[in-house]
């Protein structure tokens, strides 16, 4: 086994949604992606339209949208225009509400795109990836979370993008 190392940053103090307990998976599935932000979705959503049917996201977030997911603050707004900036309008058929989406309606659109492409079915939320390890022999990435998962995936995806930790001036 070839072991790749990753550095998962914790976050569960501030966390807004109550873990719900679960047996650990020790199954395989065909795509497993690390994150469960705009990239996450927007890959777990064309995988399914394209017939792949058995993809985890996995987040330590307690529910898809990344960023969006943890910075819940007064007025916390897009500062792009939504049409630009919000994955998969067409797909979702989401009309937004303002040029520039506030953070309520950019958490329920990923919420939308969770429900419309069945990505919550096996999404391994409140969980974080603490090993990665490619399987010569099964031609297979192992992965091993700090909720006892142990399960298996032909293919991962990585989208842990630092957005959610606060950057505060010196």
């Amino acid at each position: 086994l070839h072991n790749v190392a990753h550095s998962f940053p914790t976050r569960r103090s501030s966390d807004l949604t109550p873990r719900v307990a679960r047996a650990p998976k020790a199954d395989h599935v065909r795509f497993a992606f690390i994150g469960g932000g705009f990239a996450g979705l927007v890959t777990g959503a064309r995988l399914v339209e394209h017939g792949v049917r058995d993809v985890r996201l996995i987040d330590k977030a307690g529910d898809f949208g990344g960023t969006w997911y943890w910075n819940r603050y007064p007025g916390a707004q897009c500062d792009t225009a939504s049409m630009v900036y919000l994955p998969l309008l067409e797909e979702t058929g989401h009309v937004p509400s303002e040029k520039y989406a506030h953070a309520p309606e950019i958490l329920a659109q990923c919420r939308r795109i969770g429900q419309q492409y069945g990505l919550y079915e096996q999404a391994l939320l409140h969980t974080e990836v603490t090993q990665l390890q490619w399987d010569d022999s099964r031609s297979c990435w192992r992965v091993q979370t700090d909720r006892g998962d142990d399960f298996t995936a032909d293919f991962i995806g990585l989208g842990t993008g630092p957005l959610h930790v606060p950057k505060l001036p010196g």
